[in-house]
C-alpha cells in the first residue's frame, strides 16, 4: 500500500488530527482488501501507528467504519442541504444535490474490488447509520420537493407525495452504484436522472 498518496476518507470526519489520520488509513485499507479481511494491525501499519495506540482512539476496526459512515452522512447531509438551497431550473438543483453528497471518495469505492461489500450495508455493522442517513438525505430532497410545490415552482400534480418521490430519487441513485462501474458513466447516469426528474417536475 502506499504510504505516499493516501485515499481520502469518505467526508467530514473528527476534528482530531490522529483520529483523522487513523480514519483516512481504515479507509485506504478497506477499499485494498475488504472490510472482512482488514485487520487491526493493517490499519496501524498503514496509520504508521501500534496496534495499541489504535485501541486508544477505536474499539475496533467496526468502530472505524462506523465512524467513516457518520462522517459521510453529516458531510452529504450538510452539502445536500446547501444545493437545494441554490437557485436554478428543477434540474439543475436536483443534479447539484445528487452530486453534492458524494466525494471523491465514492470514485474510489467504485473502482475498488471490494466496492460491493463496502455500499452493502448487510456486509458490516452499520445499516443503523446508513438507515438514518438516508432518511436524512430523503428528507432534504423531500422538504425541498414540499415546499416548491407549496411555491407553484412544479408541474401541477407531479408531487402527490414529496416523501415517495424523495425515496424514489435516492433509489434510482443507489441503483447507479455498481462496483466497476466508470466515475464518468456514474456521473452520467446521475445527469440522466436529474433531466427526469427535473423535467418532470418542470411547469409547461
Amino acid at each position: 500500500m502506499d504510504q505516499k498518496t493516501p485515499i481520502a476518507p469518505p467526508c467530514s470526519v473528527p476534528e482530531d488530527p490522529k483520529r483523522q489520520a487513523i480514519l483516512a488509513a481504515a479507509f485506504e485499507v478497506f477499499v485494498t482488501y475488504g472490510f472482512r479481511r482488514s485487520s487491526m494491525e493493517d490499519i496501524a501499519r498503514a496509520a504508521n501507528m501500534s496496534r495499541p495506540a489504535l485501541y486508544l482512539h477505536f474499539r475496533n476496526k467496526e468502530d472505524m467504519f462506523r465512524s467513516l459512515v457518520e462522517g459521510y452522512y453529516d458531510g452529504a447531509s450538510a452539502a445536500m442541504a446547501e444545493a437545494l438551497a441554490g437557485q436554478g431550473t428543477p434540474e439543475e438543483v436536483l443534479l447539484a444535490a445528487f452530486r453534492a453528497k458524494d466525494t471523491e471518495a465514492m470514485s474510489t469505492l467504485l473502482a475498488s474490488p471490494h466496492g460491493a461489500e463496502l455500499l452493502d450495508p448487510r456486509a458490516t455493522s452499520s445499516g443503523d447509520l446508513i438507515e438514518a442517513g438516508e432518511a436524512r438525505l430523503r428528507a432534504h430532497l423531500a422538504d425541498w420537493l414540499r415546499a416548491g410545490q407549496g411555491a407553484g415552482r412544479f408541474a401541477e400534480g407531479i408531487v402527490e407525495d414529496p416523501d415517495a418521490l424523495a425515496g424514489a430519487m435516492l433509489a434510482a441513485l443507489k441503483g447507479l452504484k455498481v462496483p466497476g462501474t466508470p466515475m464518468e458513466t456514474y456521473r452520467s447516469g446521475q445527469e440522466q436522472l436529474a433531466r427526469l426528474f427535473g423535467r418532470a417536475l418542470t411547469p409547461g
